[in-house]
């Protein structure tokens, strides 16, 4: 990718994500391209700030997270992405309590092969473009193996 091209989306980047270095904003990028390489041509071809924001859209706005055979632990905490969420325990486990997590699409669970576990405890909200799934209290929503719930 053009130096000057990752400088110029890099710096742009940088001021809507304030918070972030200019490096953890290229690596953001430069991860984003390696995921979707077209991204590099749209970067390159870049005139206009409108062009930017498109592209800073396509490359960011998903939380991935996958488990393998570790565990991730969310606990009172508030998880929003502006195009969607995966939680994958793969082989190992998803433990959600206490938490407010909102995007368009959610996918909670496994992918097919995984033998893991994913645990929705209590005052939990799972939020979708289309659907919510409130879990209060002492109730759990308990996913294992492949299975999974997808909310659009």
């Amino acid at each position: 990718m053009d130096p000057v091209v990752v400088a110029f989306v890099s710096s742009y980047a940088a001021g809507i994500l304030g918070n972030f270095s200019v490096d953890a904003v290229k690596a953001l990028f430069c991860a984003a391209v390696r995921r979707k390489p077209s991204l590099s041509q749209k970067m390159q071809a870049a005139t206009t700030l409108q062009d930017i924001e498109q592209i800073f859209k396509d490359a960011i706005g998903v939380i991935d997270a996958q488990a393998g055979s570790g565990e991730i632990e969310i606990d009172n905490a508030l998880l929003t992405a502006m195009r969607g969420i995966r939680f994958n325990h793969a082989q190992g486990t998803v433990q959600i309590g206490n938490t407010t997590v909102s995007a368009p699409v959610l996918v909670t669970g496994g992918q097919p092969g995984a033998t893991g576990t994913t645990t929705i405890a209590g005052n939990t909200r799972l939020k979708s473009k289309g659907t919510q799934i409130d879990v209060q209290g002492n109730a759990q929503i308990k996913i294992t193996g492949d299975a999974n719930i997808k909310q659009t």
